[in-house]
């Protein structure tokens, strides 16, 4: 379906998800398992300087456009790389590209597809593909496998590095929703036998179907139980991006009060620190932006010992992100929010724009008239497509700007009636 048709809810700012909730919520403890089921043939992938990943598959790839997690992650954790992002997945495609030929016939499609993927210009290729044609079952799957080797094939012509994903586990909803027990029965079978291909190719495979769950009886990664919600999308792409160069330690600073000086500082830089009464105030800046944690919640700590007796507010450039007691404070306390998340949610909504005007570069909606069949009548309009190219430029050069950490003034200070 066309893109403006998909649900735009997770990211239009009616408060259903908040900003903090999307980036602080997860409790995920996520194992890669390298045992027989999980089948994950490689450690991971080292993205490099001016890498192009472009991400291609059906609906699961597609719709990941519309939320941009996985390219804000891999984004903020390589501040360094001046990574740029292609989505060109197609709802209901399958190996054979057979949604991709659109008014020809569904053998053109494969052409089409290794088409759009050179003019994309991938250096790494992340690959979603198996959870439609797992509704064939069994019987299908040796033709799935042919046919995905034959994909493979093609695709190592571009030179990029690849990564697969498995298909998606089916979520069970309420009825007269069906129990999706035995179609997961069928995606158990297809994700093995893509781990398989990873496995015989020594690429890197990421089992999704294993790893994505929901955290508790009451959450739900999907929205009719195929397709995933903003919160799947963002355990999904924090599942990815662990495995693709956005790993990295946690920040964490400790500060001694007392004295006062930097006891520990990992992943920051610490200037000017000074404290005037009660009042503790220095710059720091971070390595990169906040990262994904593993464990969950914030991944910055910050500790402060030798604060007398009270409760204290910690504040970044003015604006209160944390308050608790001395106690709290000396144990460590996880600084959630303030302005490096803000700028993260900016770089977010700027890679669904660009994504948007990527989509209509080279997908456009009237396709039929300016490439197609009915070409005759309009195809004069084909002129104007590389317009979108300068839009998108224009987001890619902002979140350059965005995904590089800028120095922030810290100011911990005793609460207002926080004196014991």
């Amino acid at each position: 379906p066309h893109i403006a048709s998909l649900d735009r809810q997770p990211f239009s700012g009616d408060g259903t998800l908040t900003r903090q909730i999307l980036f602080t919520l997860l409790a995920l403890g996520i194992v890669f398992g390298r045992g027989v089921d999980a089948l994950e043939a490689a450690d991971g992938l080292e993205l490099r300087d001016g890498d192009r990943i472009v991400l291609l598959g059906n609906t699961l790839i597609e719709r990941a456009q519309i939320y941009g997690y996985l390219e804000t992650m891999l984004t903020i954790g390589n501040p360094g790389l001046g990574l740029t992002f292609r989505n060109i997945g197609w709802s209901a495609d399958n190996v054979f590209g057979h949604s991709r030929a659109v008014f020809d016939a569904a053998a053109k499609g494969f052409g089409k597809l290794r088409k759009q993927v050179a003019a994309a210009k991938p250096t790494v290729l992340i690959i979603g593909y198996g959870s439609n044609a797992a509704y064939d079952g069994e019987a299908a799957l040796p033709a799935f496998v042919a046919g995905y080797k034959r994909l493979l094939d093609a695709l190592a012509e571009t030179g990029a590095r690849m990564v697969l994903l498995s298909p998606v586990r089916l979520e069970k909803m309420k009825p007269p929703l069906p129990d999706p027990a035995r179609q997961n029965e069928n995606l158990t079978l297809y994700t093995a036998a893509i781990a398989g291909l990873a496995e015989e190719r020594k690429l890197l495979f990421i089992d999704l179907f294993r790893h994505l769950r929901a955290d508790s009886p009451d959450e739900q990664l999907t929205s009719n139980g195929i397709h995933l919600n903003a919160i799947g999308y963002l355990k999904a792409g924090q599942l990815i991006a662990g495995r693709i160069g956005a790993g990295g330690k946690a920040a964490a600073l400790a500060i001694d009060a007392g004295k006062p000086g930097v006891v520990s500082a990992k992943g920051v830089q610490v200037e000017g620190l000074e404290k005037k009464g009660e009042t503790i105030t220095f710059k720091v800046l971070r390595d990169s932006l906040p990262r994904f944690s593993a464990a969950g919640g914030a991944e910055q700590v910050l500790r402060v010992a030798g604060l007398r007796s009270g409760e204290y507010v910690l504040r970044v450039d003015g604006v209160e992100v944390a308050k608790a007691d001395s106690s709290q404070w000396k144990a460590g306390i996880h600084v959630a929010g303030g302005p490096d998340y803000e700028r993260i949610e900016k770089i977010r909504k700027l890679a669904i724009e660009k994504n948007f005007f990527y989509f209509h570069r080279y997908r456009p909606a009237n396709w039929p008239y300016i490439y197609g069949f009915r070409r005759h009548e309009q195809g004069n309009n084909a002129v104007e497509i590389p317009l979108f190219d300068p839009l998108i430029a224009e987001k890619e050069a902002a979140i350059a700007r965005l995904r590089v950490p800028v120095a922030r003034v810290y100011e911990l200070a005793r609460a207002k009636g926080g004196a014991k």
